[in-house]
């Protein structure tokens, strides 16, 4: 990558990928497990024979219609998915959230030792570049991201490889009062070294913070994905809880539906104590619009419920979900408590909390798994919660870690999909097709709400 052609931009050439920088250096000396491996190489009718013999009553037709769906707007996504099971033993993976620009290349190993750039070669090549080969618009190519340099510049580096082709690599931060990006009638332009404004026909995109602040709608550059996709769900979970709603019912008859925790939606500030105590004193409160695990706060005891009412915004509405268990609780309704299956103990007999991070993309094929990995809870489920800590140690999963520096991330409780760590998740092929099943009934319930709410168009026409 050369350095800084101007404010915020590099320019990344062709064979400027190197595994090392887009990576996790443990990810790079890691190699994927088989049963994950196999996974990823089913074919649509082998995954839907195999759910259908997991959900008897389900319709097979309705799988394979979700999952050789062709989105519009989402056409590459990410679902958190928890394994959760209830007082019978009946295990379920349950959507948290979906993701319209989810991370996870850097900590998925290689499918193919072969193929260096690994599920960044795979996103590019199978999702981005036949859209951006079918469009007309003239113009430089761009990769623009507010988080994640690590991943954004593999995507740089793999796009320009794809093309043949320099690539704008800009970023695009909220608090940035001279962007190096603009759009001008609907066209994305990024400020080259002689302070030129170059016209942009397509750019990879990952703006995830408020994105909506800096990227319009129906812009005539090809984004993937564009903010259309965002608005309808993909960083608004109390939209894509609507989402989830209308794609049961619209499905019910066929046997399938999306399965996510109880939730309740457009909850006032001056409301959430009464829920707290419907719920039993415990909950989830959720910033509709929020992300990377900021906005959300686990409640399990007044204390809890008090320091999140002063965390948020009196004048806004909240989303309001079930709490996930850590134990079983003879005192919880049988019919409607969850509780984490969590890890295989650990030799000192401590199993945590996890989410499994599922990346799809849309090919010619359909809607495909991409990569997937988990991360664990900081403190066990099986352990006493000590009086000062709070219950997110539990129960809070993401990586993310917001400081006045930036972004980290603990990637110490990142948890591969390789030979070493997945047989700690206690997670088999049945449950990676069930996870991906739902995952994928999430993007085509997103997806749709999107073509309802903004037309059911061919995108950058």
């Amino acid at each position: 990558m050369r350095l800084s052609i101007s404010k915020n931009v590099h320019l990344v050439e062709p064979g400027d990928f190197e595994a090392t920088e887009h990576w996790y250096p443990r990810v790079l000396n890691s190699n994927i497990h088989p049963l994950v491996s196999y996974f990823l190489n089913l074919s649509h009718q082998q995954m839907v024979e195999r759910y259908q013999r997991l959900h008897p009553s389900c319709n097979p037709d309705a799988i394979l219609k979700v999952l050789t769906y062709q989105p519009t707007y989402f056409r590459w996504a990410g679902t958190d998915l928890m394994h959760i099971t209830n007082h019978e033993g009946n295990r379920k993976l349950a959507v948290i959230e979906t993701n319209s620009c989810p991370s996870g290349q850097k900590s998925m190993p290689l499918l193919d030792l072969n193929v260096e750039q690994g599920g960044y070669k795979r996103l590019i090549e199978k999702t981005f570049k036949p859209m951006v080969d079918a469009q007309k618009l003239e113009g430089s190519l761009a990769v623009i991201y507010d988080k994640n340099p690590m991943e954004n510049v593999g995507y740089a580096a793999t796009i320009a490889d794809a093309f043949g082709e320099n690539v704008y690599l800009a970023k695009f931060d909220k608090a940035d009062t001279d962007p190096p990006v603009l759009f001008k009638e609907g066209v994305m332009h990024i400020r080259n070294e002689r302070d030129e404004w170059i016209a942009i026909r397509a750019a990879f995109r990952y703006v995830t913070q408020e994105p909506w602040t800096r990227l319009p709608q129906n812009t005539k550059t090809l984004i993937l994905n564009p903010i259309e996709a965002c608005l309808a769900g993909g960083r608004n979970k109390e939209v894509a809880s609507g989402a989830y709603d209308h794609f049961n019912n619209e499905f019910k008859q066929e046997g399938i539906s999306i399965f996510t925790p109880k939730t309740f939606t457009k909850v006032p500030y001056n409301e959430l104590k009464k829920y707290f105590d419907i719920m039993g004193g415990n909950m989830v409160i959720k910033v509709p619009d929020s992300n990377a695990g900021q906005g959300v706060y686990t409640v399990v005891s007044e204390k809890e419920l008090v320091f999140a009412l002063s965390q948020i915004d009196p004048t806004d509405t909240y989303l309001i979900q079930q709490l996930i268990h850590s134990n079983y609780n003879k005192g919880l309704d049988p019919t409607q408590a969850w509780y984490h299956v969590g890890t295989i103990p650990d030799n000192k007999g401590r199993s945590y909390a996890f989410d499994l991070r599922l990346m799809m993309h849309a090919t010619e094929e359909g809607i495909r798994p991409l990569a997937v990995y988990s991360r664990r809870s900081g403190y066990p489920l099986n352990q006493p919660l000590p009086q000062d800590m709070n219950s997110w140690e539990v129960y809070g999963t993401n990586l993310s870690i917001k400081g006045e520096d930036g972004w980290t991330y603990a990637d110490e409780r990142l948890m591969l999909f390789d030979i070493r760590n997945f047989g700690q998740l206690g997670l088999g092929v049945d449950e990676l097709i069930k996870g991906f099943v739902q995952s994928a009934m999430a993007v085509y319930a997103i997806d749709q709400n999107a073509i309802r709410t903004f037309g059911n168009k061919q995108l950058n026409a």
